[in-house]
């Protein structure tokens, strides 16, 4: 039984109200507390947040009060059109992608002006069962544009550099037709690698492995949208809401990158996703079968997912015990069903993946990283708080959907469930103070809450940014398409989903390699004769190759003097053409000599103007070609 059973309904409206008053006055206490610390390198790094905390209100109290459904104003004739004009732009982004080696800002151009023109579809026009196909599948054009259009288009994309790892996973079946001792501690985890080394060999080996986990994850991620659309059906009972849902889930931040990143946690958001409709839905003959399959999927994909998962669903669960009936609540989320989902997976933890338990073990006792590891944050600000842009409108949009739901009789308990458990993973799910504590950070990985609660959140947005497109007046109206232009174009260039040409830079990697890059590392990996010193990305590569080499990542003495090698006859790896475009990230060493395994608080990046390169200057060049270099 509810706590609040007896008037549900003034408990949300009174959570709404405290939220919008409160709200302003979090944004404010943000910017007096970074003040008065003294701290401006953060209150410049937390306006994306203070701002939308500042504005909500303000937005939400001018929107007016009339019926919520849009009114189609536009005529068939325009709908032709607008499709014309997206296809004419998908034709020309598909050339770009041909004719430039890397992609160029007028790509991202057109990719913005291709999402404007199917949101003003779905805004402008009577809803019917065809527009709505053609609305989805131009939204599915859009994610495999976009997803196809770096996987496809480098060499050898490498995202956050785990696509080198489970790259070797799938190669290492196909060679071996077995799980072995390389998979670690994926070892009890490998459907996703045995699932694409089936695929490369029924299509004979015409695809690369890479390239057949990025159109094989592709595939599978075209599925976000169609779920999201689905979902929020459900919840809000607006079509038109629905297709905002499945275009907004794409470009929400971080989905973006995980659609393109080609790993089994990438499928797990997908699965998750399922798991959410399945327990929305609540009408399939077979629902507890489902999602009782789904999530054992889950638990066997990918071997933390279903740790986030868990928290989701006990978020719901106990959201609902707390402010529903018991006729109101989603029958599929119970505590039966969570107390079953803990004991199956510790129990295949224990017998299949012991090592889990070890490293679950490790980071509760083992000491976190010290200092602030994300260092740009510091020493690049102005970098950092650009490329965080993209997360102000996101923030904005859900919070507008909270007020929205919250506060209106329109929507039925089950949206409102999602409002209040939305709002309370806001403040974790984006970078905020919980990611200065390392040990929430690095033994703990709060931060992959950004993966898999996003989609839950872009539901709440989508009532949010519908909200605000139907009931406002037709300037601000014009505002917030703006404002979506520009999230939407924010989200694409930012340095984390468009390494290879973002709008700015920060301190970070380009995410493929080149060819002769590759050519480069194996013929020094070949010929070494001892330990291979180079940039963190070299490393990780290195650690995914066949040749097995002896290498670690470079340490430059803390004075900048020189680089410490375990033996003289150790190499010195550089990479060159990237070392001209961005910095390489490696290890500043202190205590005075070579250490083997050095903590990841010790890594820095260091641009090509950077005095420690002078110190090349003393050792023998065995290795050049256009993109890499070798010392000894």
């Amino acid at each position: 039984m509810s706590l609040f059973k007896i008037n549900s309904d003034q408990a949300y409206r009174t959570m709404g109200t405290a939220a919008m008053y409160l709200l302003p006055i979090i944004g404010l206490a943000g910017i007096v507390v970074t003040t008065v610390l003294g701290q401006t390198n953060f209150l410049i790094l937390s306006l994306y947040l203070v701002i939308p905390l500042l504005l909500v209100s303000i937005l939400f109290r001018s929107l007016g009060s009339r019926d919520e459904a849009a009114a189609a104003s536009l005529d068939e004739g325009s709908f032709r059109l607008l499709l014309v004009a997206y296809l004419l732009c998908y034709s020309l982004s598909a050339i770009l992608l041909t004719v430039y080696d890397v992609r160029p800002l007028a790509y991202f151009l057109i990719v913005t002006t291709m999402t404007v023109t199917v949101l003003i579809q779905i805004m402008k026009f009577k809803v019917t069962g065809e527009k709505v196909v053609l609305v989805l599948l131009q939204i599915l054009g859009l994610v495999a544009n976009l997803n196809l259009g770096v996987t496809l288009k480098y060499f050898r994309f490498i995202g956050r550099t785990d696509v080198m790892i489970h790259n070797q996973y799938v190669n290492s079946v196909i060679q071996t037709g077995h799980v072995t001792q390389v998979f670690f501690d994926y070892q009890a985890f490998p459907l996703w690698h045995i699932l694409n080394a089936i695929i490369y060999m029924l299509g004979a080996g015409t695809f690369p492995t890479d390239k057949v986990m990025a159109i094989t994850g592709c595939i599978i991620f075209l599925c976000l949208p169609l779920l999201a659309y689905l979902v929020a059906v459900r919840l809000f009972k607006d079509r038109r809401t629905g297709m905002i849902a499945a275009l907004l889930a794409f470009f929400f931040p971080n989905l973006t990158y995980w659609s393109i990143s080609g790993i089994s946690s990438a499928v797990a958001v997908v699965l998750i996703a399922f798991l959410i409709y399945l327990a929305v839905d609540g009408k399939q003959k077979y629902g507890i079968l489902l999602i009782g399959l789904v999530t054992a999927a889950i638990v066997v994909y990918h071997s933390v997912s279903v740790i986030f998962a868990l928290l989701i669903i006990v978020a719901l669960y106990l959201v609902q015990k707390v402010l529903m009936s018991k006729t109101e609540q989603l029958p599929q989320i119970s505590f039966k069903y969570i107390a079953l989902t803990i004991t199956g997976t510790l129990a295949y933890w224990y017998f299949f993946g012991p090592i889990l338990l070890q490293e679950l073990y490790n980071n509760i006792v083992l000491q976190a990283p010290t200092g602030i590891v994300t260092k740009s944050i510091v020493l690049t600000p102005l970098s950092e708080i650009f490329n965080y842009l993209q997360y102000s409108p996101a923030v904005l949009f859900i919070l507008v959907g909270v007020l929205a739901i919250l506060l209106s009789a329109r929507f039925d308990a089950r949206a409102k469930l999602f409002a209040v458990v939305a709002f309370m993973f806001i403040w974790i799910t984006f970078p905020g103070p919980l990611y200065l504590f390392n040990k929430l950070l690095y033994n703990f990985s709060i931060d992959r809450f950004a993966e898999y609660t996003p989609f839950l959140l872009a539901i709440v947005s989508s009532a949010g940014l519908a909200a605000l497109l139907t009931r406002s007046n037709k300037y601000v109206k014009a505002c917030i398409i703006l404002l979506f232009a520009v999230w939407v174009m924010l989200s694409v260039t930012n340095d984390w989903v468009a390494s290879d040409n973002p709008l700015v830079k920060r301190p970070f990697y380009t995410y493929y390699l080149a060819q002769d890059e590759i050519a480069g590392f194996d013929r020094i990996a070949v010929s070494a004769t001892a330990m291979i010193h180079t940039d963190f990305i070299t490393t990780r590569y290195l650690d995914s190759t066949p040749q097995d080499p002896q290498f670690s990542i470079l340490e430059v003495a803390g004075d900048k003097t020189d680089f410490y090698k375990s033996s003289p006859d150790d190499v010195i790896l550089i990479r060159n053409a990237e070392l001209e475009k961005r910095p390489l990230k490696i290890s500043t060493n202190h205590i005075g000599a070579f250490k083997r395994y050095p903590r990841i608080d010790t890594y820095d990046y260091y641009y090509k103007d950077s005095e420690i390169w002078d110190n090349l200057r003393r050792y023998d060049q065995v290795y050049d070609s256009s993109r890499v270099s070798g010392y000894v």
